[in-house]
């Protein structure tokens, strides 16, 4: 047994009465862990030298530093004279592109002529969104559809991308708006159910990002154009809807044998409710009060014969 004042300074006794090195004592401050400080100066040199070296580069080297993580090197490299629109757009085509880099491109009037950078900037997930909105005036109609269409943009560019497409929906040709119709937002489908030509509507109906509201909120303004209803009642997905038969029900451009066939599964509160509903046809209106009269008074020929 090893007599405390005879132990070595460092070490350790262990159950078989050997002494072992102290973790404690010989572990590494963890500042140390790569044998370098932050403030190293051959560290800060050769970063200096890299940034130096992105400023004059050229032919592929200049390529290869248009990939680089560091922010000062990419800084560097914006301030090279060989940089073209092609790097530029090299780079805002990296997802990973710092901020402030972004923001540098973006900030440059002599860049921001080109329609290309123009539009990669607007799209650009890291870019500060004022400046992402201030290009969506110059940018054509497919690309407007691109930006409110494109994982990572942030809402209020997307929705900024939306509001500048209904601004000029009118004037928007056939052909256009229908290949729209089929890429576009949720938001920007919904607008085109209320389409004059009946492609245009029939094609948004089947757009992925469109929702059950905001097919039955279409069906019953009051400006809806007869074929809408039309082909939401015969549309597979959004016929079999709740909310949707419910909003065709209070439809004036069905006819009342088309209407009678939705009804059928309605609870008595949905009838209740149509039957007092002024945006639902006279008609259709008349024959469920009648209904719920003969559903309180079994004994009537009407409720014999049920819905």
């Amino acid at each position: 047994m090893i007599p405390a004042q005879g132990r070595q300074r460092g070490f350790s006794k262990q159950r078989d009465g050997t002494a072992q090195p102290d973790e404690r004592m010989s572990a590494k401050p963890p500042g140390n862990q790569a044998g370098k400080q932050p403030g190293d100066p051959q560290a800060i040199r050769r970063r200096g030298e890299r940034e130096e070296q992105a400023r004059a580069a050229q032919g592929v080297d200049l390529e290869a530093l248009l990939y680089d993580p560091s922010p000062g090197v990419l800084a560097a490299v914006l301030d090279n004279p060989r940089l073209n629109e092609r790097h530029l757009t090299v780079l805002l085509a990296r997802r990973d592109l710092p901020r402030e880099t972004a923001a540098a491109i973006a900030q440059n009037k002599e860049w921001m002529k080109s329609y290309r950078l123009k539009a990669a900037a607007a799209r650009h997930p890291r870019m500060p969104q004022h400046l992402a909105m201030a290009q969506l005036k110059y940018l054509y109609l497919f690309d407007l559809v691109g930006i409110s269409t494109t994982a990572g943009v942030p809402a209020q560019v997307k929705r900024a991308a939306e509001d500048a497409i209904l601004s000029q929906k009118e004037g928007i040709a056939l052909g256009e708006r229908t290949a729209m119709a089929r890429r576009c937002s949720g938001r920007i489908a919904a607008a085109l159910l209320g389409d004059a030509d009946r492609r245009v509507v029939e094609v948004a109906l089947g757009n992925p990002g469109l929702t059950g509201h905001a097919v039955a909120a279409a069906v019953v303004r009051e400006s809806a154009f007869p074929h809408l209803a039309e082909a939401v009642e015969r549309h597979q997905r959004w016929s079999v809807l709740r909310e949707v038969r419910l909003a065709l029900l209070r439809s004036r451009h069905l006819p009342l044998a088309r209407l009678m066939g939705i009804l059928g599964g309605l609870n008595r509160r949905d009838l209740a409710d149509l039957a007092e509903d002024p945006r639902a046809p006279a008609s259709l209106r008349s024959y469920v009060q009648r209904t719920l009269q003969a559903q309180r008074n079994p004994g009537t020929q009407s409720a014999r014969k049920g819905l």
